[in-house]
């Protein structure tokens, strides 16, 4: 049973092209589902989350898969979406929410 995981990527800075900042991905059992959320730090620093209705050992792949990729806040709930279809659902329709 998985009941919290965090898994956090630095990435340095580069002179001209990037500043330092952390890529932080994290699980959370959440009413037999898993709260997935990703943050940023930095300049472009944001945050989101979702709910999957799926199992915690999946949810945990779905995470580690994100940590593995860099999978940047623009485009991780496509990606999500990608993994698991029937279990990433927008908010409203009773299986994912954001917040």
């Amino acid at each position: 049973m998985i009941a919290h995981a965090s898994l956090t990527r630095e990435f340095s800075a580069i002179e001209s092209l990037q500043q330092p900042y952390l890529l932080t991905y994290e699980l959370d059992e959440a009413g037999g589902g898993c709260r997935l959320t990703l943050s940023r730090t930095g300049e472009m620093a944001c945050r989101d989350s979702l709910v999957l209705d799926a199992p915690p050992l999946f949810c945990y792949s779905v995470l580690r898969y994100l940590y593995e990729n860099c999978v940047q806040p623009e485009i991780w709930r496509d990606v999500v979406a990608e993994c698991c279809p029937a279990a990433a659902r927008p908010a409203g329709k009773g299986v994912a929410m954001s917040e």
